[in-house]
């Protein structure tokens, strides 16, 4: 097993400063906790202060682009002075360490299977409550985007293992890709370049939708080309419950970033929520990637979306989303979940 530890400085951006690697043993414990669930660790005053009540509100942001307000993460909290060992193989955990005399700026260091494993370790120093201030002004986005993309691998790492074969090979017979969707997903639809799955709950519906298009420039991965490609595509192959209803998207809220993968390429990320018009009266949050591939002339749109009334949807997202990191070429037999762990999000715009 190994760990990875990574330091990075808060200024205009992150830098990743130094990498280092150390082997476990085989009785290292796999991290306890649900998705969505972080520990924050902090000097027991600044726990019951404002400078705790500002790290906790950081790290509980509201979640973008679903239909109710959900949290980034579930917190729980333990002065710095009560953390033992008994908590250490918590699932997600931050740190928050300030001196003066020791630290001269803020900077925060991020390790992965540092006391468990699957387990994601932020550690940040500061010299004081201003310096901390600052930080979580200017760089918080940044400390939940590393919480999100460890959720997206954890994710990812289950569906690296276990999914629906049936989906796969649909996926290479219409479009000639890999991918790997959840195992409950067993109901389809296919059409010419368009794929859809469903796991067909009643109550807790996931879907997954692909379709391929001719590329014909960066222009694919924007907000309006993915807006109104979802509702050309979807609204002609998606039908409502009644016969007078089909998908749509709700054009209102529609959040938009780039996301920059380990390998230098961007795809296009697209959250928000859908619904369906007439009477049948469907709706909820959909999570929607464009991916490019100029040496195919083609560009592919692979998205997920959730129907569960009355109910959280946030961890329903997510747990779809690391499904679509999944979409990948013939030449690529196995999904490896590893370079979620290194993806990047532009600015909300």
């Amino acid at each position: 097993m190994t760990k990875v530890t990574h330091t990075l400085v808060l200024l205009a951006s992150f830098i990743v400063l130094a990498t280092s690697c150390n082997k476990k043993t085989n009785t290292f414990m796999a991290a306890a906790g649900s998705p969505g669930e972080m520990l924050l660790v902090m000097d027991g005053d600044w726990l019951k202060g404002s400078e705790g009540e500002l790290v906790k509100a950081m790290l509980q942001e509201e979640v973008p682009g679903l239909p109710q307000v959900e949290h980034w993460m579930r917190v729980q909290t333990v002065a710095e002075a009560d953390f033992g060992d008994f908590l250490r193989n918590t699932r997600n955990i931050l740190i928050v360490k300030a001196n003066e005399d020791t630290y001269t700026h803020n900077s925060v260091k991020y390790s992965y299977n540092e006391w468990a494993q699957g387990q994601l370790l932020i550690v940040v120093q500061t010299p004081n409550a201003d310096s901390l201030k600052a930080l979580v002004a200017n760089d918080g986005d940044k400390i939940r985007h590393l919480l999100l993309r460890h959720e997206l691998f954890r994710y990812a790492e289950v569906w690296s293992g276990e999914f629906s074969t049936k989906a796969d090979e649909y996926c290479q017979e219409v479009l000639g890709c890999h991918v790997n969707m959840p195992q409950d997903m067993l109901s389809y639809k296919k059409g010419k370049d368009f794929f859809w799955m469903s796991n067909n709950s009643d109550k807790k519906r996931s879907d997954i939708v692909i379709y391929s298009l001719p590329y014909r420039g960066k222009e694919d991965l924007s907000l309006e080309v993915m807006h109104a490609r979802r509702d050309s595509v979807l609204g002609s192959n998606i039908p409502g419950a009644t016969p007078d209803s089909k998908m749509t998207t709700v054009p209102e809220g529609l959040i938009h970033q780039y996301l920059q993968m380990p390998d230098g390429s961007y795809r296009g990320v697209l959250h928000g929520l859908w619904e369906t018009s007439g009477k049948s009266a469907m709706a909820g949050p959909f999570v929607m990637h464009a991916i490019a591939r100029p040496e195919e002339g083609k560009v592919y749109y692979i998205e997920g979306f959730v129907y569960y009334p009355n109910e959280n949807k946030r961890d329903l997202v997510r747990r779809l989303e690391a499904a679509l990191f999944s979409l990948r070429p013939l030449s690529q037999e196995t999904f490896d979940p590893a370079p979620i762990k290194q993806i990047w999000w532009s600015d909300i715009h």
